[in-house]
């Protein structure tokens, strides 16, 4: 039995590092290390590392996942030629490496595995770059505002494409809506943005995982006293959250009201602990959150067509993209009940495969429209629980953080939760999260904590 001392995790640890000096003390690494290359690799890797970003709003899967590996695999190299780069694992890394081990599983245990190795592959690639870009920022954290504002540009950037798309009346590309039992006046164009494939649900869960960082870096400058900045970053938020709204995903609907509602509640706890009350915030600041509520229950009010987009989230077996849904859970949960422990196999391919065994006539489906379910399916109940276990970890480690950190620290980590879970959210009733550019954004929100919580 080892002892705490001389534990498994500091044998393995031990390992690792004495690898890694083995590698860095080669007299190959000792020139890598001297050339013009290596001295600039941090200013390499934040180029593929925005290229990836930005390939996210305009290209499709497969050149997301080149320049996601571009990241990756030079900051691997840097990790075996740089001395002192540093590795590090937290608890919910833990949990994670746990959810990744089972769906390692889920691959050798799948009646179809040439199938749902094309899956897994996608995974083991937003692993991999996690840990990738939680590695890049703990060497870097100047360069975490920076991407922050990158991703609130690309977020702005879509938003003022949904606004247009939606006020020029843009065809639907496919059947994104019930309009049988509708007034022409209640049909919402439901815009979708340059992210490919097309699709609305897809830019609504895109907006709801980014415009955090719009709040993030309105609050930088209201805390630096740069108040036109601050209000330019909230006029941004409001046009994000117009953006949402004309996309037509009630799931995005429901992720924007978390993102909204956690953020009261954060706004309460900081307001009651440290300002000494609401009676002891000015004026002019209550009365402009009171105007963009306002306006933004004036803007729904005036629109028939969102009105009734909202309201139909109410209607379960009575609209058809609902009732379609529930008939989609009904026969992924006997798939669950079926393969419990390890699952059917990762990737929607592999699913689709397996569903027609199960699924109702005429109710073909890509997926479970079910984070959670789906990871059960494809996965099974141990690794859908370490990925939940993973969330408490991580919301645990932000609050730890947000209590003992500078304020500007507390904005950023607060902004995470504020992005990871709406994102969950909506991630009830969709599986966009699937999507390369969900996971990319999600990915690096998780590793912007580990590189923020020693600060």
């Amino acid at each position: 039995m080892f002892n705490r001392k001389f534990g498994t995790k500091s044998i393995f640890i031990s390992l690792k590092n004495g690898v890694l000096r083995n590698i860095q003390n080669t007299q190959a690494a000792a020139c890598i290390r001297e050339s013009l290359f290596f001295e600039n690799i941090d200013s390499f890797l934040y180029i593929f590392l925005m290229l990836t970003l930005v390939s996210c709003v305009f290209c499709d899967s497969g050149h997301i996942g080149v320049f996601t590996l571009c990241f990756s695999f030079l900051q691997s190299f840097k990790l075996c030629i740089k001395k002192g780069a540093r590795t590090k694992i937290s608890l919910y890394d833990k949990a994670i490496l746990i959810f990744f081990a089972f769906v390692i599983l889920s691959l050798f245990g799948s009646t179809l595995f040439t199938l749902s190795l094309k899956g897994f592959m996608k995974t083991a690639i937003y692993m991999y770059f996690y840990f990738s870009a939680l590695s890049y920022f703990l060497d870097n954290k100047n360069k975490i505002l920076p991407t922050i504002l990158t991703i609130a540009g690309l977020v702005s950037f879509e938003s003022m494409i949904a606004i247009i798309q939606n006020n020029s009346g843009i065809l639907a590309i496919a059947g994104w809506q019930d309009t049988s039992n509708l007034d022409p006046t209640e049909v919402i164009s439901r815009a979708y943005g340059t992210l490919k494939p097309y699709n609305p649900n897809l830019l609504a869960g895109y907006l709801v995982a980014g415009i955090s960082s719009l709040w993030c870096l309105s609050m930088v400058n209201l805390l630096n006293k740069h108040y036109k900045r601050f209000l330019g970053f909230i006029i941004l938020l409001m046009l994000a959250t117009i953006a949402i709204i004309y996309t037509g995903s009630r799931g995005g609907y429901l992720g924007i009201a978390g993102f909204y509602g956690i953020f009261a509640l954060g706004v309460v706890y900081y307001v009651q602990n440290y300002l000494g009350g609401f009676k002891a915030i000015r004026k002019r600041y209550k009365n402009l959150a009171l105007t963009l509520i306002c306006a933004i229950l004036v803007f729904i009010m005036s629109n028939p067509a969102i009105i009734n987009r909202i309201l139909s989230i109410f209607e379960f077996r009575d609209d058809s993209s609902i009732a379609f849904r529930m008939n989609v859970y009904s026969s992924s949960f006997k798939m669950f009940l079926d393969n419990p422990f390890l699952g059917i196999g990762v990737g929607n391919t592999n699913f689709r495969e397996i569903y027609g065994l199960y699924m109702k006539t005429g109710f073909d489906a890509l997926g479970t429209y079910c984070v959670a379910l789906e990871i059960a399916v494809e996965s099974g109940i141990f690794a859908l629980t370490s990925f939940i276990v993973f969330l408490i970890l991580w919301c645990k480690d932000c609050l730890k953080t947000i209590k003992k950190a500078p304020q500007k620290t507390k904005i950023i980590v607060f902004s995470l939760i504020l992005s990871i879970f709406p994102t969950m959210i909506h991630g009830l009733f969709d599986t966009v999260w699937f999507r390369p550019q969900l996971q990319i954004l999600f990915w690096l929100n998780v590793a912007l904590l580990g590189a923020l919580k020693d600060n």
